[in-house]
């Protein structure tokens, strides 16, 4: 039974127990439509929360009581709006503890950013999978080796910087902290932050990031400054030439009198080569544009492929050319990218014409224009063009490969 303690209009019941042989007293009352409890062990303490809790309940029945009726109105559609069993003041006092962290962003802004990067729906790869993943796209696209390699690395390298995230969780900040602090010019950092960019990009497709939430295209920018161009000279090229074997004559040959690229080098196949019709064919799958395009065979570079020449199969049998050629250089050192850069002067030098000259290189005729113009004299183009004759020691080879054919 419970005594109840009442102060005319409102109740609190006083109920008597026993609990492990020890005598409890409990209070209950309603306050907001919710029933509350208290415990006790001593009665008169019990009988004096008692007391208290009535003059609450007297207070808050007064200013129930002083309502206006557009108070009592917001009341009434305050408690219709809150989910059932909710209590209004439970949800007024969290809202009023969320606005005061908020400051100025609003409640709903915050909620709606939330729910935008902590999608239930949004499978959550650690970033070493996403790297795989990533790579994996790019081989389904029939890209480069090379490029899919740097696609697996640069996203690898990320996972390795921030251990147990995901893509949800990185910051625009951290990365442009970690990029920064690479030892890197500017140039190979933009050229990561465009690997990520479109790391990005496929993660929003596939629905690993909610669009519009990935922080790679907010990333710095690095301004890149211009060097000269490094070029080779005539002589140079010709020792090079002479020095080389036959797995390696082709590569440089090819670089410096048709202008190819290494990747583009690395990828050209022995029936893309027409010394009849006197044409390189370099796919659009194999260019860095990916654009298709003709490049002439010159004179002397036909007379330097002749010995060479195979129906088909790979053009360049050295995984790393450069790295052989470099260790032909005597009296001269080894330019990185060199035999393009020195195709690209000489030819123009000859030509006199931005247009088709970005035409052959496959590169725009601004680049060609700002990079290459008056770097080289027509007197020492011509020269470059009209090294043909090989040593010796390369003349018996390139015999013996006649005969052999």
């Amino acid at each position: 039974m419970a005594t109840e303690i009442s102060n005319g209009t409102q109740t609190v019941k006083l109920y008597q127990s026993v609990n492990r042989g020890k005598t409890m007293y409990q209070l209950a009352f309603y306050t907001a439509g919710k029933r509350i409890q208290k415990n006790f062990r001593n009665k008169s303490k019990a009988k004096r929360v008692a007391d208290q809790i009535l003059r609450g309940l007297t207070l808050d029945t007064q200013a129930v009581d002083s309502l206006l009726t557009p108070d009592l109105e917001s009341l009434v559609a305050a408690r219709k709006a809150l989910a059932p069993g909710y209590a209004l003041h439970v949800a007024v006092e969290e809202h009023a503890q969320a606005v005061g962290k908020l400051g100025k962003i609003s409640l709903r802004e915050a909620v709606e950013f939330f729910l935008r990067h902590n999608r239930a729906d949004v499978p959550r790869l650690t970033l070493a999978e996403t790297a795989e993943q990533f790579a994996k796209s790019r081989q389904q696209s029939g890209l480069s080796d090379h490029y899919i390699s740097q696609c697996r690395k640069t996203v690898g390298d990320l996972a390795k910087e921030f251990p147990g995230k995901t893509l949800p969780d990185l910051k625009t900040a951290e990365l442009d902290a970690w990029l920064g602090d690479l030892p890197f010019s500017a140039k190979t950092k933009n050229g990561l932050r465009i690997i990520l960019v479109a790391c990005g990009n496929w993660a929003e497709g596939r629905g690993y990031l909610v669009k519009g939430a990935s922080p790679f295209p907010a990333m710095v920018r690095y301004k890149e400054t211009k060097s000269a161009v490094s070029i080779f000279k005539p002589e140079n090229i010709a020792s090079l030439l002479s020095k080389a074997d036959k797995t390696l004559r082709p590569f440089l040959a090819l670089g410096a009198f048709a202008g190819l690229r290494t990747a583009e080098l690395q990828r050209l196949d022995w029936k893309e080569i027409d010394l009849d019709r006197g044409f390189i064919t370099v796919d659009a799958n194999k260019a860095k544009t990916r654009q298709r395009r003709l490049v002439p065979i010159s004179d002397n570079l036909r007379l330097w492929l002749e010995p060479c020449k195979q129906t088909a199969g790979p053009v360049c049998l050295h995984k790393r050319p450069q790295i052989a050629a470099a260790a032909l250089c005597e009296s001269f050192t080894w330019a990185k990218n060199g035999l393009r850069h020195s195709f690209i002067s000489y030819r123009l030098a000859i030509l006199h014409d931005t247009a088709r000259v970005a035409l052959e290189a496959g590169n725009s005729p601004e680049v060609i224009f700002s990079n290459y113009r008056e770097l080289v004299t027509p007197e020492a183009a011509k020269a470059w063009f009209n090294v043909k004759a090989a040593s010796d020691d390369a003349k018996k080879e390139d015999s013996e490969l006649k005969l052999a054919a």
